[in-house]
């Protein structure tokens, strides 16, 4: 008999520990709604009392999100004790209205592998040490919030086991030295429709082992020299919608480097084909797409479609 009891405890134990599948029942979390096809979603719109989405967690206990999304509400901030004892893999707060995003930081989100924050209106703007517990967290998405800097702040309490990070319509102007640097595992930087003029190869790790870069729609005007070097995985580069007139080689560890890239995307820039372009003729990537606007004879001409000859450079010149 004793036997029996001990596995009936034992089974007890894991099944509250481990969690259960599915969906609470839906009464018990209005007005949230759950869904588990294809997997478990909780959609909570429409809150207005951070106890009422205490509540819906409470009766959510043992069981585990994938994805949690809290949308068109307003709270004076998410309860981080909410989460300690319902796991959630991923979070989605888009168009919420709040003083501070965590009352605290979110120790219990400790298995979040993605955080997308879009158009949220945070009183007392993002503190990114509220990252610091999410020891697990692999993939950041920042949409339509204002983050003028990035630098130290950032760094210092972001997990550096990053593998995504992505920051759209931020207003970002600028990116300090040393930002990216520690953050070895990152595959993919998108810093898009912002207000960047420059950008310094000191803002990522040494080497950038990732394979994606996006710095689109920003002022950016100049390509420094060394810029994309020791970037050996680099499969797509995309600068569409700045001011670039000239993509020098020695931007680049070789010409050859440029070759490897999949995709090299230049499209609404101030391209200007002169005789310091004409070396990209040679070392086309498989993709190539950009125009240029200068000189008159080229204007308006696909780079895809040039070749060395349209360029009418005897040498490479020094550029």
């Amino acid at each position: 008999m004793w036997k029996v009891l001990a596995l009936a405890v034992l089974l007890c134990v894991f099944h509250h520990g481990f969690g259960e599948t599915g969906c609470p029942e839906p009464e018990d979390i209005k007005p949230c709604k759950c869904t588990q096809a294809p997997f478990t979603y909780l959609l909570c719109q429409n809150i207005s009392d951070a106890e009422e989405l205490r509540d819906v967690f409470v009766k959510s206990e043992r069981y585990t999100y994938n994805e949690v999304h809290i949308e068109y509400s307003i709270m004076q901030y998410l309860p981080y004790d909410i989460f300690e004892r319902v796991k959630v893999k991923e979070m989605y707060l888009k168009n919420v209205t709040l003083s501070n995003l965590f009352d605290r930081p979110p120790k219990a989100l400790d298995e979040l592998r993605k955080l997308h924050i879009e158009d949220c209106r945070v009183a007392r703007g993002i503190f990114w040490k509220i990252l610091e517990p999410l020891k697990s967290l692999r993939i950041l998405n920042v949409y339509f919030n204002s983050i003028k800097t990035l630098g130290k702040d950032f760094s210092d309490y972001a997990p550096q086991e990053l593998e995504q990070l992505t920051f759209y319509g931020t207003e970002t102007k600028s990116i300090k030295p040393g930002t990216f640097a520690n953050f070895t595992k990152l595959d993919k930087i998108a810093i898009d429709a912002g207000k960047l003029t420059t950008l310094t190869r000191d803002i990522f790790p040494t080497p950038f082992n990732g394979r994606f870069l996006y710095f689109n729609d920003h002022k950016i005007k100049t390509i420094p020299e060394g810029l994309f070097t020791q970037m050996p995985n680099l499969q797509t580069l995309s600068m569409r919608k700045n001011q670039i007139a000239a993509l020098p080689e020695k931007a680049f560890d070789s010409k050859d480097s440029v070759s490897r890239i999949t995709y090299l995307i230049l499209t609404d820039n101030q391209l200007k084909c002169d005789c310091c372009l004409v070396w990209l003729m040679d070392y086309k990537p498989q993709v190539l797409e950009g125009k240029c606007t200068s000189p008159k004879k080229l204007e308006g001409k696909e780079l895809k479609n040039l070749a060395r000859t349209d360029f009418n450079c005897e040498a490479d010149p020094q550029c």
